[in-house]
C-alpha cells in the first residue's frame, strides 16, 4: 500500500513538471552558517570562500590541532541541504585528527549560482585546487569522502582530477537511472526526472587509488542493491566493503556506533 501511495504522489509530482533535481539540489539560500552542536576549538575553524564558474562558494577548512598528522579529508556532502546539516559528520571526521574542507556547491547555503551536475564537477575541481593551493594539500595525503549526491563529485575527482591516497564512498548512487528506478519504485526514464547521468559505477572503472565503501542495508532512498553494489563490483582493487546492518540512508556512522565508524576510517586510512 505504501509503495502505491508513493508512485501515485509521484505520477502526480512528475505531471505537475517536477524533477528529481530540485530534491537533489537545495534551493533554499541562508544568511549565515551556525554549525549547530559545535564541539571543535573555535582556533581550528576557518570560514573560506572561493570562486567557482564565476560563482563565489563557501567552505570551512577545520585544522587537525595535530602537527604530526598532515592528512585532509575532502568532504563532499550529500543533497539538499547546506554545511551546517552535516556539521556532525565534520566532528565525527576531526576525531580522526585530520584535516577537513567541507564546502557547500553552488546554489546551496550561503554559495551563489544554480546547480547542476556539470556545476558539482566544477566545484568540485575548485575545491580541491582552493586547498591546494591555500593550505598545500598534496595528493598523497589528501582523502575524498562522498557522502550521496557527494559522490558525484569525490568519484569524479578520484577518477579525472587527482589520484588521492584513499577514497571513502558512503551510499553512493550507481546513476540516475539506477536511482529513480530503484528507490522511487517507478520505471521512468531518467530524463524525465532529472538532466543528469551522475553515472558514478562508470566513473569508478577510472579510479588508482584504495577504495571503501560504506552502505546501509536498510537504505530505502540509495538501496544497495541496485547502487552500492554496482559501484563496488565496478571499483578495481584495493577495495573494501562495509555494509551497515540496518542503517538507513541518513545514520550510517550512528548505526555502526561512532567509535567504530572513526576506527573503521582510521584503520583505512593508516592513521596511527
Amino acid at each position: 500500500m505504501k509503495k502505491l501511495l508513493f508512485a501515485i504522489t509521484m505520477l502526480l509530482l512528475l505531471s505537475s513538471g517536477c524533477k528529481l533535481d530540485s530534491f537533489l539540489f537545495n534551493e533554499k539560500t541562508i544568511s549565515k552558517y551556525e554549525l549547530p552542536g559545535n564541539t571543535i576549538p573555535d582556533s581550528l575553524i576557518k570560514q573560506e570562500t572561493f570562486q567557482s564558474g564565476g560563482n563565489k562558494l563557501y567552505g570551512y577548512w577545520i585544522a587537525s590541532g595535530d602537527p604530526y598528522n598532515n592528512l585532509t579529508i575532502l568532504y563532499c556532502h550529500g543533497n539538499k541541504n547546506n554545511i551546517d546539516n552535516y556539521w556532525d559528520r565534520v566532528m565525527y571526521l576531526h576525531g580522526l585528527g585530520v584535516n577537513i574542507f567541507i564546502f557547500d556547491y553552488r546554489g546551496f547555503g550561503m554559495s551563489g549560482g544554480k546547480s547542476s551536475e556539470t556545476g558539482l564537477h566544477e566545484d568540485g575541481s575548485s575545491a580541491l585546487n582552493f586547498i591546494m593551493s591555500k593550505y598545500n594539500v598534496k595528493a598523497d595525503s589528501l582523502c575524498l569522502y562522498g557522502y550521496s549526491l557527494g559522490n558525484v563529485v569525490s568519484i569524479y575527482l578520484a577518477a579525472e582530477v587527482v589520484n588521492p591516497y584513499r577514497l571513502i564512498a558512503e551510499a553512493p548512487f550507481a546513476s540516475a537511472n539506477s536511482l529513480t528506478q530503484g528507490s522511487l519504485i517507478l520505471d521512468i526514464p531518467q530524463g524525465w526526472l532529472t538532466e543528469g547521468t551522475f553515472n558514478n559505477a562508470d566513473e569508478i572503472k577510472r579510479i588508482k587509488t584504495p577504495f571503501l565503501l560504506l552502505h546501509g542495508t536498510a537504505d530505502d532512498f540509495v538501496r544497495y542493491r541496485d547502487n552500492g553494489r554496482v559501484v563496488y563490483e565496478n571499483a578495481p582493487e584495493p577495495k573494501k566493503l562495509i555494509l551497515v546492518e540496518g542503517a538507513v540512508h541518513t545514520n550510517v556512522p550512528e548505526t555502526m556506533g561512532i567509535n567504530k565508524y572513526r576506527q573503521t576510517l582510521r584503520s583505512f586510512m593508516n592513521i596511527k
